[in-house]
């Protein structure tokens, strides 16, 4: 059977879902086709979300749905990471334990409000929490919106081949389905939310050896919470605990039902499964946890969570990207984007967000013939690297800041993260990395950062002017005798992204910025958007030429055609110019000049 469609949509979670739908929602005219192999509801691991997500809840017209009390609240992330083993709260929510059971601490959350903290006087309507999930009813009500707003969608349905032209672009792809039948869909264009399969990029990825993880993963039942909200059981805080040769997270995501993982060194995991078998390695782990282990003492693992009965799971928890997220006629969004550490519960969020951008991409591709479309599928491949990348550098960060266990596991992850030259507390480290002194995450909301440096810093000051004093003189004329040194290569590009302030309409905001050339500085790329005029890029290509602002002030107005503007207004600008780069931390500038 041969068919043909405007776009196919490899993968029917959470990010080709979402990409559906929203495409749905602005362009009806667009003929989708989403093709899952698997059939809803089906199991995924990964069930915490993180606030940034609920603007684009509203924009699938799903948060209602979701925050109606059929999954937990998540009012923000506990971690136990120091020395002394004393929770302390990552968000916006202030801590107090009360003492229960047979000697074990129950956490008890009372909220706290923290909207005074908001520069913007925008209205905020975006409650300040998120969501865990059970993913088989989440995965399945995305797929379901993607239905509602048009899209066709084939569960039981697997891409088996991309077809591609002579020239490389995308010709179409061919499918096999659950009841034996085959078949053909020309397309121009295919969303690869296939997961770590990559379905469109394949093999082509980079892996962080830093983070070369297993995870191994079960469900709980007969368990105590660990976090309460007021003492309720319908909100909680994702609780995360350092063990010797790792650490453990514990997710309510029902009443009953907990989710637990262990995540380890690949190294380690495949050492102690020669000797023991997979369910003996997660108790192994879980109940190695001094604050876990009074809460599942009466818990056993359910079995009807997994498929086939199962009661755990492993996982390859290897960050990894693709070397390029998009191509000639595809684009790949969620985990065949990229994948993060779970440790930040990155990973749902990403996904979404991805889909979510991607099809407002491909909406103003459609409807901008103007704009160069090659530009902006790129703009796209640098915003999903710079949110993941924000997660990902905060990760390594925290990682390489740990001092809770001396065992091999974590001096390892000290030494890879950071060569053992910090020697910072846990909590400061993560504190200044969270304020952007190392480095700036835009991905992790303000909604987060703000109440997290209160919690961690104990301090009364601004905490949202960290995001915006950069120490530079005041006056542009005062940059002029510093110093000027590269830190990474950038260049000037198209940026896009949604207009924050009018009502979504699936279109982006088009503009040319300072990108970095470095994947390991993609997580800086949000830091402080500026508009920049296309026709700067001249100015731009020359900031490695020079060591002085003067002397690139005063080259400036050479380095584009004559009579283009009147050279102050060049030289004007060419310091606006610098000012941007050290802001993002593109550029050193050094008073000594």
């Amino acid at each position: 059977m041969r068919e043909s469609r405007d776009v196919v949509v490899v993968g029917g979670g959470p990010a080709g879902s979402a990409f559906a739908a929203i495409l749905g929602k602005y362009a009806p005219e667009v003929r989708v086709t989403v093709l899952e192999a698997a059939r809803h509801p089906r199991y995924h691991v990964g069930e915490s979300t993180v606030p940034v997500i609920n603007s684009v809840f509203r924009d699938l017209e799903l948060f209602d749905q979701l925050y109606d009390g059929r999954f937990v609240r998540k009012m923000g992330v506990t971690f136990v990471w120091g020395r002394d083993r004393r929770p302390w709260d990552a968000d916006y929510l202030e801590i107090e334990t009360l003492p229960h059971r047979e000697g074990a601490d129950v956490i008890n959350v009372v909220g706290q409000d923290f909207s005074d903290l908001l520069r913007t006087e925008r209205r905020r309507d975006i409650p300040l929490t998120a969501i865990n999930v059970r993913r088989a009813e989440f995965d399945a009500l995305l797929c379901n919106q993607a239905r509602h707003f048009g899209a066709e969608v084939r569960e039981g349905t697997k891409a088996t081949r991309l077809v591609r032209d002579a020239a490389g672009a995308v010709a179409a792809v061919e499918w096999a389905d659950d009841a034996g039948r085959s078949g053909r869909i020309d397309t121009p264009f295919v969303l690869d939310a296939s997961g770590l399969r990559a379905f469109c990029g394949g093999a082509d990825r980079e892996y962080d050896p830093a983070m070369a993880n297993f995870a191994v993963n079960g469900y709980l039942s007969g368990a105590d919470w660990k976090v309460l909200f007021k003492g309720r059981r319908d909100a909680t805080t994702v609780f995360i605990a350092s063990v010797e040769q790792g650490w453990i997270w514990y997710i309510p995501i029902a009443d009953d039902i907990i989710s637990v993982g262990a995540v380890t060194r690949t190294d380690h995991f495949k050492e102690r499964l020669r000797d023991t078998d997979l369910e003996s390695f997660f108790w192994e782990m879980v109940r190695g946890c001094a604050e876990i282990e009074p809460l599942v003492r009466d818990a056993w693992l359910r079995d009807d969570v997994m498929p086939d009965g199962r009661k755990v799971a492993a996982h390859k928890d290897w960050t990894g990207w693709a070397k390029s997220p998009v191509g000639p006629g595809w684009a790949a969004a969620g985990d065949a984007a990229i994948f993060i550490d779970p440790i930040l519960s990155s990973g749902l969020t990403l996904a979404v967000q991805s889909g979510h951008r991607a099809a407002y991409t491909y909406n103003t591709a459609r409807k901008r013939p103007d704009l160069d479309a090659t530009a902006l599928w790129q703009a796209y491949a640098d915003y999903i690297r710079g949110e993941a990348g924000s997660y990902l550098a905060l990760a390594r960060y925290f990682y390489g800041n740990n001092v809770a266990a001396d065992s091999v596991w974590w001096q390892a992850q000290r030494l890879v993260n950071h060569g053992g030259r910090l020697d910072l507390d846990p909590r400061a480290a993560f504190t200044m990395a969270t304020a952007g002194f190392f480095p700036t995450p835009k991905a992790i909301s303000v909604e987060i950062m703000a109440p997290l440096l209160q919690g961690l810093a104990g301090t009364d000051a601004n905490l949202f002017d960290i995001y915006h004093e950069d120490g530079l003189p005041a006056d542009d004329a005062d940059l002029d005798p510093m110093g000027l040194e590269i830190t990474t290569p950038f260049h000037l590009a198209l940026r896009t992204q949604p207009d924050e302030i009018k009502a979504p309409d699936g279109m982006l905001t088009v503009f040319h910025d300072l990108v970095p050339d470095a994947f390991d500085f993609a997580h800086r790329l949000q830091a402080n958007p500026c508009r920049v005029a296309p026709a700067l890029a001249p100015v731009v290509d020359a900031f490695g030429r020079f060591d002085r602002v003067a002397d690139l002030v005063a080259a400036a107005p050479g380095l584009l055609p004559p009579g283009f503007a009147p050279a102050d207004a060049v030289r004007a600008s060419t310091r606006a110019l610098v000012r941007n780069a050290a802001r993002k931390g593109f550029v050193r500038l050094s008073p000594e000049g």
